[in-house]
């Protein structure tokens, strides 16, 4: 199973070497780390903002899936979620590197700029839920873009 490194993996869809195996693999690998997430993460934000929180995330997904296939039926048709499921955890591997860099980085300088603790998430703070709320959804959304790009990359080299 390839975590990172994108290239290897477009050629090895490419080469027709991805097997159903290793679709397994990446759908399981999906799954597993989905249910660990969602079930660490605790979410003291008000109604309105879980609401728009799940809108959003209802539209990105629907959107990105719909362009992902689209661009996957202009390919052939083929192995839409053995391709889907192998990128979007190289992908996802790369994203959640970045976000933790990211986040270790801002609460650093949080802490250093601020004498009040405005990462004590037993808080309710509506501020650090629009926040986190808008940096989610430009990281759903981001994800899909690559992803969609990945497939536009296959599909060059497989025609």
């Amino acid at each position: 199973m390839i975590w990172f490194d994108i290239k290897n993996l477009e050629n090895k869809i490419s080469n027709n070497e991805l097997t159903d195996k290793d679709g397994f693999s990446y759908v399981l690998a999906n799954l597993i780390l989905t249910t660990i997430v969602l079930s660490f993460v605790t979410n003291n934000a008000n109604g309105w903002i879980k609401l728009s929180q799940c809108v959003i995330s209802i539209l990105i997904n629907v959107w990105g899936l719909k362009t992902v296939y689209e661009v996957n039926n202009e390919i052939d048709g083929k192995d839409f979620f053995k391709r889907f499921f192998a990128i979007n955890w190289v992908i996802g591997m790369r994203l959640i590197v970045i976000t933790l860099i990211f986040v270790v980085i801002v609460g650093i300088i949080i802490g250093i700029v601020s004498e009040k603790n405005y990462m004590n998430f037993n808080d309710p703070n509506p501020i650090r839920d629009i926040v986190g709320l808008i940096f989610s959804a430009m990281i759903s959304f981001i994800c899909y873009l690559l992803i969609i790009n990945s497939f536009r990359r296959l599909k060059t080299t497989l025609e």
